[in-house]
């Protein structure tokens, strides 16, 4: 079980040093300064007087794990997951989780960025006297480059470049049917683990009865919650980018990087607990289930090395479809 309520070091590699907080999804404000704005102290809010609400909400639908060539053929000859992999959570303390991501659909992106687009427009009236520059449009597409758009709401991916997409429910049933042998799961805050310019919100989902997450409270929190079939998440950050407007001497206006110019951003992963004499998720990956996506360049040299490019990621996609 947790032995710790606060910061401490699991450990530093290639992508820098892994931090974790136990037992809460720790909002950005806690975070310390450096690279923490939130959405809505973009543009001159006030951080110290965010209001609750303030939020982006956003439906999930689907859970996505992402994974390299060689996660793929592995999960497609056996047509399920079978592997997990072990997560420190504490002194001592390892895990075995099968690890999905949150994906929120284009088309929710598109609402919540017009919904973003029209607050910029009144920000740009409520900013800039009469008559609007001739560049204001380049403006309002320059500022919301910093909302919606981090890694989060991205195709590419850091970790693979194949990418298993299943229905969250459909998924938390089959956990239930398989691990929790017809119980229904148990949704626990495991807690936030905390990277150079990322933050991982993490849902533990476990049989009821497990000594291990005894301490961790249930959802909701207030950063994901759950109703009936329905999943809300609420990031406070949705951007790797900072953005101000700004203005010479002249008069003019133009959209400019501060310091810091990047900022940390959210994303919330789902770690189906997997025991440890029976570490198996039997869920049925099937070819469908599968979509090629891009691999962020600068992960090519990453360990395994698998990086592929998204040409030669189709081709192996090709190939492996023919086998089934």
């Amino acid at each position: 079980m947790f032995t710790a309520r606060n910061w401490q070091r699991i450990k530093s590699g290639y992508r820098g040093p892994e931090d974790f907080y136990p037992l809460r999804h720790v909002g950005i404000r806690e975070w310390g300064r450096g690279f923490t704005l939130p959405d809505s102290a973009v543009l001159g809010v006030n951080i110290d007087a965010l209001q609750p609400g303030r939020h982006t909400e956003f439906s999930i639908t689907n859970l996505i794990h992402v994974t390299d060539s060689n996660g793929a053929q592995g999960i497609l000859n056996d047509q399920c997951l079978k592997k997990a992999k072990v997560k420190q959570i504490g002194e001592e303390l390892k895990v075995l989780f099968s690890w999905w991501s949150i994906q929120v659909s284009p088309q929710e992106v598109d609402r919540k960025k017009e919904v973003r687009r029209n607050i910029i427009d009144e920000q740009l009236r409520q900013t800039i006297q009469e008559p609007p520059p001739k560049n204001v449009r380049c403006l309002q597409e320059a500022l919301l480059k910093q909302y919606i758009s981090s890694p989060a709401f991205l195709e590419q991916s850091y970790y693979g470049n194949f990418k298993f997409t299943y229905n969250i429910n459909d998924l938390i049933g089959e956990y239930k049917k398989s691990v929790c042998q017809g119980k229904d799961p148990v949704f626990s805050v495991l807690g936030t683990f905390k990277y150079n310019i990322e933050i991982m919100h993490t849902v533990a989902v476990h049989p009821p009865g497990v000594r291990i997450f005894e301490q961790c409270p249930q959802l909701p929190s207030e950063v994901i919650s759950q109703e009936g079939t329905k999943w809300v998440w609420r990031p406070e950050s949705t951007g790797s980018e900072i953005r101000v407007l700004k203005q010479n001497e002249g008069g003019s206006w133009w959209v400019d990087e501060c310091y810091p110019d990047c900022r940390r951003w959210e994303f919330v992963s789902f770690a189906f607990y997997l025991p440890d004499e029976n570490p198996e998720f039997p869920v049925q990956l099937e070819f469908k289930h599968l979509t090629v996506c891009d691999m962020e360049e600068s992960q090519r040299f990453r360990p395994p090395y698998t990086y592929m490019t998204r040409e030669e990621a189709e081709i192996l996609y090709q190939l492996l479809r023919c086998r089934i």
